[in-house]
């Protein structure tokens, strides 16, 4: 029961959508009908009037692919790595055990020493499962398939074109892994062969 009214201006009135699961969902629409204000809405850039409502069910992600993706990390490389914020996370946890573990002190100190072991194993175990340890040769490789050439990777983001931020914002998204992907004009500035790893990545 959502409306949205942005400005003076009323988007849509009064409607109501589901997103199932493993559903694939295609949003066809002129120019200006509200599809890219919808998937905001989702998101929750936009907010709907009085007495509608977007809900998820628990543990459900969402992922939003913007037409026009800003990117504010250094390289094409760093943003795509942004994509998983949970394994840069547990990459600085690791590094503040493993310092506590370096220091003498702790060796004096079987309780400490005993928490600092099992935070590591904690840790550890929860990268494995996320694979940390693959995530930037995952990242490379998605940026390979996606078209975009091991010369790109350390360019700085602000000088890549639209297509190619297209791109990089795209892998970054499929790192991310999240349980519903919106793509607005996902195939904007893409060749057939990136489209093709795109439509794998959704199979």
């Amino acid at each position: 029961n959502a409306t949205l009214v942005l400005g003076a201006r009323p988007i849509f009135k009064n409607i109501t959508w589901e997103i199932q699961h493993d559903q694939r969902i295609g949003l066809i629409g002129a120019n200006g009908a509200g599809k890219s204000s919808l998937l905001k809405l989702i998101v929750g850039e936009h907010t709907p009037e009085f007495g509608g409502a977007v809900a998820k069910a628990k543990g459900v992600t969402v992922g939003y692919l913007p037409q026009d993706p800003q990117l504010d990390a250094d390289s094409a490389l760093d943003a795509v790595l942004d994509g998983d914020p949970r394994i840069a996370q547990l990459q600085s946890e690791l590094a503040r055990v493993e310092a506590r573990l370096a220091d003498p002190n702790v060796y004096n100190d079987p309780k400490a020493l005993e928490r600092a072991l099992d935070a590591q194993h904690r840790l550890l175990h929860e990268y494995t499962v996320l694979g940390g340890d693959t995530y930037e040769s995952r990242a490379r490789e998605t940026l390979r398939g996606l078209g975009l050439t091991d010369s790109d990777f350390d360019k700085p983001t602000h000088l890549l074109s639209g297509g190619q931020k297209k791109l990089v914002g795209l892998a970054r998204l499929l790192m991310a892994r999240p349980s519903v992907l919106l793509l607005d004009e996902p195939t904007n500035n893409i060749d057939i062969a990136s489209a093709e790893v795109l439509e794998a990545a959704l199979d």
